[in-house]
C-alpha cells in the first residue's frame, strides 16, 4: 500500500477583465483565500485524524468492508484509551456505520477533554467487480453533506489503481473533486490526474502528478493548470525534499506567459522558494510575493486537506489514494 498523501491538488479561483498579470495574481489571491477557507473549517480539519490511520481495520481479503456486527453503530473516541471504540450512541445508519468527529489540537491529535463537532457515515458500496467505499459528513444534527465522496476500485485493475470522486463544502463554497491514481514503474512511485471544479465559479483545474517517496525523500514532477473564462494559469517543473531540506525548480506562467521562475537547493524546510521574475521584469512586490508563495505551497496544503478528507475511506477499501 502506497500512502494517500501524495494526493496535490490547486485550486486557483478566476477573475472578471484583466489588465494583465499583476490583476490576476490580485484574483488569483482572492481565489487561494476562499479554497483555504474549505479545507480549514472545523469538520473538514477534523477528518484530517485518519491521514495516516483509519477508525475501522481493514477486512480480510473478500471480506466485507464493514463487518455486520458494526452496521447501524456508532464508534466514538474517549481520552483514556485514545481509540475508537463502538459506543451506545444510536442515530447511526442502518447500512453502514457511524464516525463521531471531535474538534483537533494543534498538533493535529484529537483534543482532550473530546468535543464532537460531526460524524461520518461509511458505507460499503461494493458491486460485482468494483470494491468501493462511501463517506458522507455531516455537521451535528445536519442534513446537507458537507463531505460526500466514492472511492472506487475494480478488482481487474492491478493493485493501487483506483478512482474517488466527491465534494466538499464549508457550506458556502463548494469542490468538486475527481482523482484517478495508478502505481508508477517503481515499488514507491505514483501517477495522478486530478480535476477540481468550482461550478459556481466556471472553474476548472486539472493536475498531472507523478512522485517518488523514499525513506527520508520525496520527489514529484508538476504540471497543472487552472483556466476560467479570462485567466490560465499554470505550474510546471518539479519539487522535492531529502530529510529537511527542500528544493524547487518551477516555472509560472500567466495566460501562457512566463511569469515567475520558482527555484532552490537545499533549502532548510522553514524557508520558501526564491521567485524571481521572467520577462524583463526586475522585482516582485512583497504582494506579488506572498500571492506567488501562496500559489506555490497551495499543493501542500490542499492536497493534505483532501488526504484527510479521504483518509478513513482509503484506509478501508485498501486502497492507497
Amino acid at each position: 500500500m502506497r500512502p494517500i498523501a501524495w494526493i496535490v491538488l490547486v485550486l486557483t479561483a478566476g477573475c472578471g477583465e484583466s489588465t494583465g498579470p499583476l490583476a490576476d495574481l490580485s484574483e488569483l489571491h482572492t481565489s487561494l483565500a476562499v479554497v483555504n477557507t474549505v479545507f480549514a473549517s472545523s469538520l473538514v480539519r477534523s477528518l484530517g485524524v485518519f491521514r495516516f490511520g483509519g477508525p475501522l481495520a481493514a477486512p480480510a481479503a473478500g471480506a466485507p468492508l464493514i463487518p455486520d456486527s458494526l452496521l447501524g453503530k456508532t464508534l466514538a473516541f474517549t481520552c483514556a484509551s485514545q481509540r475508537y471504540a463502538e459506543s451506545g450512541d444510536s442515530g447511526a445508519p442502518a447500512t453502514g456505520v457511524r464516525v463521531v468527529l471531535y474538534r483537533r489540537a494543534p498538533d493535529g491529535s484529537i483534543a482532550c477533554p473530546a468535543t464532537a463537532i460531526g460524524q461520518l457515515d461509511l458505507f460499503d458500496a461494493s458491486a460485482p467487480g468494483t470494491t468501493a467505499v462511501r463517506g458522507v459528513a455531516t455537521a451535528p444534527g445536519g442534513v446537507a453533506p458537507l463531505v460526500d465522496y466514492t472511492i472506487s476500485h475494480n478488482v481487474a485493475d492491478p493493485e493501487g489503481v483506483a478512482s474517488a470522486t466527491g465534494f466538499v463544502t464549508d457550506g458556502q463554497q463548494r469542490l468538486d473533486f475527481q482523482v484517478t491514481g495508478e502505481p508508477g514503474s517503481g515499488l514507491h512511485n505514483t501517477i495522478a490526474t486530478v480535476q477540481l471544479d468550482d461550478s459556481a465559479k466556471d472553474l476548472h483545474a486539472v493536475l498531472h502528478h507523478a512522485a517518488e517517496m523514499g525513506v527520508d525523500t520525496y520527489y514529484e514532477d508538476v504540471d497543472f493548470s487552472v483556466h476560467d473564462a479570462a485567466l490560465r494559469a499554470e505550474l510546471k517543473g518539479s519539487a522535492g525534499w531529502f530529510n529537511t531540506l527542500r528544493s524547487w525548480d518551477e516555472i509560472v506562467s500567466v495566460n501562457d506567459v512566463p511569469f515567475a521562475k520558482v527555484g532552490g537547493s537545499a533549502v532548510p524546510e522553514n524557508e520558501g522558494p526564491r521567485i524571481t521574475p521572467l520577462r524583463g521584469r526586475l522585482f516582485f512586490t512583497g504582494e506579488e510575493l506572498r500571492i506567488l508563495l501562496d500559489f506555490v505551497g497551495a499543493p501542500d496544503s490542499i492536497g493534505a486537506g483532501l488526504a484527510g478528507v479521504l483518509g478513513a475511506g482509503a484506509h478501508l477499501v485498501r486502497i492507497a489514494l
